[in-house]
């Protein structure tokens, strides 16, 4: 069988990004092609997510579309990988029988011999790894959770904390260099944490930036409990790392933090926030917050709405809560309403939007150094080292280009100007 087409829909966080990256590397080079079009695949594999109900939803309402395109192409592979396909691997058979394989998030390095059943390996074909050249690539340095923060289902989809050797992390960006990649983005649940061998996070950043073609490294996501001093100093003397860090807070009342498992006070928090703020001048920080957990009380939330206002974060992604299956939070007696969780998120998101864009105010009538992502319709979208997308017009192919832009329009999450 010649031409054969893949499809992946990946969907929740950047951990099934690369996940996917992985899978679609093992089609390639079996001579398999990517396909944007669902219905003009042969494969079409949906990566999945458990971290939140709605993404959950959205698997289960793509494999409702899935069967009806199987009903007319009965030779359609179908694959279900991922967290989902971890712990709820039982129910898609049972829900979807006309899934070909289901292959869960702790079992993906098996995904070779897995598909090896539908495409053989077929040396004569084009490979065709890098018919879409990349700019940025996602590279998982550990796998796994042992946090155990009671909301989060991570730790039991995905298993335990697990740090990958650094040798084969740095073939890894080594290889993604010689394929033009211009900025690394590391990924672990808490990259705070790696330790290999006696390696640890920082030390990894540092051998990572002695490769010449490394331009750009960024970095998530962080837990406060485990960012370190010794990190923060190396962000100020490597110009490699891009100038932000996203640094989840979930809640500004402590009693909910405690609730969470967080295991730190908002108090430590804003002492570590202040102490990477003093050192970076620069530095973009980005943050999450989890609305609505069990027993979070209209004083819980002024807490949360007040901590924003007080840290004035770059971005923040404003999460409803919704129960998992496993996690300590999911025994919780659900005291918040949905009504009222709407009403809190949208004071929460109006607020923050307003003090993102009051911060991209200073941008304004500057030149800064941007990198372009792509170029589409003669607009490019690029990316400054605060991680902030920036719009220009240009007829040129800028693809991977450093260049420098002058402001002249900022919004919550971007900002627009004139290629100098």
């Amino acid at each position: 069988m010649k031409n054969i087409k893949f499809y992946i829909e990946t969907i929740g966080c950047q951990m099934n990004v690369n996940d996917s990256d992985k899978m679609a590397e093992i089609l390639s080079k079996r001579g398999c092609f990517r396909t944007e079009d669902m219905s003009q695949a042969d494969i079409v594999i949906v990566n999945t997510c458990s971290v939140r109900f709605s993404a959950e939803h959205k698997a289960y309402s793509l494999l409702g579309r899935l069967k009806e395109q199987k009903d007319v192409n009965p030779n359609l592979i179908i694959g279900v990988a991922g967290c989902m396909a971890q712990y709820a691997a039982k129910e898609i058979k049972t829900r979807c029988k006309f899934v070909d394989f289901v292959l869960g998030a702790r079992d993906i390095d098996l995904f070779c011999e897995t598909i090896s059943k539908y495409v053989p390996d077929n040396k004569e074909i084009n490979q065709n790894r890098n018919e879409n050249s990349e700019v940025f690539r996602y590279i998982t340095i550990m796998r796994g959770c042992s946090n155990f923060c009671s909301y989060c289902i991570v730790p039991y989809v995905r298993g335990p904390e697990v740090s990958i050797d650094y040798n084969e992390i740095l073939k890894e960006v080594k290889k993604a260099c010689d394929d033009g990649i211009k900025e690394i983005i590391l990924l672990g649940q808490n990259v705070n944490s790696y330790n290999y061998n006696g390696v640890n996070f920082t030390q990894l950043l540092q051998k990572i930036s002695e490769i010449d073609k490394v331009k750009r490294i960024r970095f998530m996501t962080n837990h406060p409990k485990d960012l370190s001093d010794e990190l923060i100093d190396e962000i100020v003397t490597n110009t490699k790392i891009c100038r932000h860090i996203h640094l989840p807070l979930q809640s500004g009342s402590n009693n909910i933090l405690k609730a969470m498992n967080r295991k730190y006070t908002y108090e430590q928090y804003k002492t570590l926030y202040e102490k990477i703020k003093n050192k970076i001048p620069d530095i973009n920080i980005t943050s999450d917050i989890i609305i609505g957990f069990p027993g979070e009380t209209d004083k819980d939330f002024q807490d949360t709405f007040n901590a924003s206002r007080q840290l004035q974060f770059g971005g923040l992604f404003i999460f409803k809560y919704s129960p998992r299956p496993k996690t300590l939070a999911a025994k919780l007696k659900n005291t918040v309403s949905l009504e009222t969780i709407k009403e809190r998120h949208s004071l929460l998101l109006e607020d923050s939007n307003i003090i993102s864009k009051k911060i991209n105010e200073k941008y304004i009538d500057k030149t800064i150094e941007v990198l372009v992502e792509r170029v589409n319709n003669n607009v490019a979208e690029a990316r400054n080292s605060q991680n902030i997308k920036v719009f220009f017009d240009t007829k040129e192919n800028l693809k991977g280009k450093t260049v420098n832009v002058k402001i002249t329009k900022v919004l919550p999450n971007s900002m627009s100007g004139i290629l100098q």
